[in-house]
């Protein structure tokens, strides 16, 4: 019993450290002129617009559209071998689920 406690606190202290670590890697992308950039976390720190796309708005709404799913994309790229590296910590625990 406690065992199994012991194992979901580890699990715990490994998924936050994994967090930290998420949140400094930082990726930047831009397309048409705007630059968006993204933590590991897929957080939007901040996007940058240039004054001459201000006056379309359809196109400034397609364009920033289209640069924080790329941001979006190369931060789930950045981070992926952090979260294969915490998955091998989960096969731990399937033992306490009745596998």
């Amino acid at each position: 019993m406690f065992g199994n406690i012991s194992q979901i606190l580890e699990m715990k202290k490994k998924a936050d450290e994994l967090k930290a670590k998420l949140e400094t890697i930082q990726v930047t992308e831009e397309y048409n002129g705007i630059t968006v950039d993204c933590n590991g976390n897929r957080k939007i720190l901040a996007i940058h617009v240039p004054e001459q796309l201000m006056d379309n708005k359809t196109q400034l709404e397609d364009n920033l559209t289209e640069a924080v799913n790329k941001a979006l994309a190369s931060a789930e790229k950045a981070s992926i071998g952090d979260l294969a590296s915490m998955a091998g910590g989960l096969q731990g625990l399937s033992g306490m689920f009745g596998k």
